[in-house]
């Protein structure tokens, strides 16, 4: 099969007659401004390469030379070249993990801000300061219960660490 009609029978499946049509006549004709842009930009790839050929031969022959002679500095400079692209490349994806990170955080900390704005319109700036006041209570109360939790553990180890230190110099350790 050719690729025009492969090309043109995958966008028919796909879209619509009209553009497909218009496709066809605007990006696929030989006579549209891309296939012609696109027939001059090969034509001055090969002319460059023609032309520059003959100048970068021995160039590239004293190259491959080099590199036969010295294959273990080869095998060198070629790790070093692998391990700065996975440098380069954990780098980026670092990058746009933190700007997706940021731009979630942004996010949430602008929806949270316009939902509290949007319960105190509707809620009124007293009822919600009581209900804030109450439910702060509640936190400061669940928070002074974890901290007894927390003193009662706490003394319950420096216990046992002094009967195990006791014993431990009691049995000549």
């Amino acid at each position: 099969m050719d690729s025009p009609s492969l090309t043109t029978h995958l966008l028919s499946a796909f879209l619509p007659a009209e553009l497909v049509d218009s496709i066809h006549t605007h990006l696929l004709h030989p006579h549209a401004p891309l296939q012609v842009l696109k027939r001059n930009a090969i034509v001055q790839v090969q002319r460059l390469f023609n032309a520059a050929y003959p100048i970068l031969q021995p160039l590239f022959e004293r190259l491959l030379n080099a590199m036969a002679e010295n294959q273990g500095l080869v095998g060198v400079i070629a790790s070093l070249l692998v391990l700065a692209t996975i440098l380069i490349v954990l780098n980026w994806i670092r990058r746009l993990l933190l700007w997706w990170t940021r731009l979630t955080l942004r996010i949430a900390s602008w929806a949270f801000f316009v939902a509290v704005a949007a319960w105190v319109w509707d809620r009124g700036v007293f009822e919600s300061a009581r209900d804030v006041a109450v439910v702060g209570g509640k936190i400061v109360g669940y928070l002074a219960f974890l901290k007894d939790v927390w003193v009662d553990e706490y003394n319950r180890y420096e216990a046992q660490q002094g009967l195990a230190g006791a014993s431990a110099r009691g049995s000549g350790r």
